[in-house]
């Protein structure tokens, strides 16, 4: 008998996720089906093929977030199905069931590129409460390693920047000419980065900051254009001081470590700051 338990972590889960199922018991695709949606992991689409075979052809045809396969099948185990599947560039997280006494088998398939391995004994109930809570983990692992692909290809983009209007300074400096004020008007983004790399700061603070440091004077809104910009794209993020009883910007607690890392560098973006403080307006 199945007990209709909902998992008490089940509204948390990111939905829908679509899942590929790969077994070639017809059953035991319907007894997963089942024990999931009566453990209350509702927001799962899952698409039954019952061959390896037929799961390279479904997932160059249509998207899935994961796959979840047997191991034991006619024709190309599941082994040989993830190996086929990382050949072909395709990293999609996978989750691979394995009989009692084959250990050694989930090693191998870990070491393949699965995510995760699940045996095939003890109670059900454990069983599949334990496939929908890694089926929902290990989504959310590669939804969290987008983000940051996505980050570090944001902070990429802005080295770039960052290399070209130090170049520019640079060039100052040997007495050809720069447009110091449309330089610093198009680099504020990472003007602002740069202040509140080592503190929070409000849009009074990076006013005022701006103006101490460079000579130039900017509104309210120029600052606050930049300041969204770099929010959406998770590299900084908005809090609210309370003894300050203003709202504050700060680094995003992922891009900290990034920025301090090979992608984008923080070196360079002192110097640049320090470039910049050379070519006070207003003196």
């Amino acid at each position: 008998m199945i007990n209709d338990v909902q998992h008490e972590d089940s509204n948390s889960m990111p939905g829908p996720i679509r899942v590929l199922h790969v077994e070639d018991e017809k059953g035991a695709i319907e007894i997963t089906r089942l024990f999931l949606k009566r453990r209350g992991y509702n927001n799962l689409e899952i698409t039954p093929v019952l061959s390896a075979e037929l799961g390279l052809e479904k997932l160059e045809r249509e998207n899935f977030d994961i796959v979840v396969s047997d191991y034991k099948m006619p024709g190309m185990n599941g082994l040989e199905f993830l190996e086929e599947l990382r050949k072909k560039g395709n990293n999609i997280p996978f989750i691979i069931f394995t009989g009692k006494g084959e250990e050694k088998v989930a090693m191998e398939a870990l070491n393949k590129g699965a995510n995760r391995y699940i045996r095939k004994e003890g109670n059900p109930a454990v069983l599949f409460d334990t496939l929908g809570q890694y089926i929902r983990e290990v989504v959310e692992e590669r939804a969290d390693e987008e983000e940051r692909e996505k980050r570090l290809k944001e902070l990429e983009e802005r080295n770039k920047k960052l290399l070209s209007a130090t170049k520019k300074l640079e060039r100052g400096l040997e007495g050809k000419y720069v447009d110091i004020v449309s330089l610093l008007r198009e680099n504020l983004d990472l003007i602002i980065l740069g202040l509140i790399m080592d503190k929070p700061m409000s849009v009074r603070d990076i006013k005022e900051e701006i103006y101490r440091k460079f000579g130039i004077e900017v509104s309210s809104e120029s600052i606050q254009t930049p300041l969204g910009e770099l929010e959406e794209k998770g590299i900084i993020e908005m809090g609210y001081s309370k003894k300050r009883q203003s709202l504050i910007f700060k680094l995003e607690e992922g891009a900290e470590g990034l920025l301090r890392g090979p992608t984008f560098s923080r070196e360079m973006l002192i110097k640049f700051l320090k470039l910049t403080e050379g070519f006070r307006v207003n003196e």
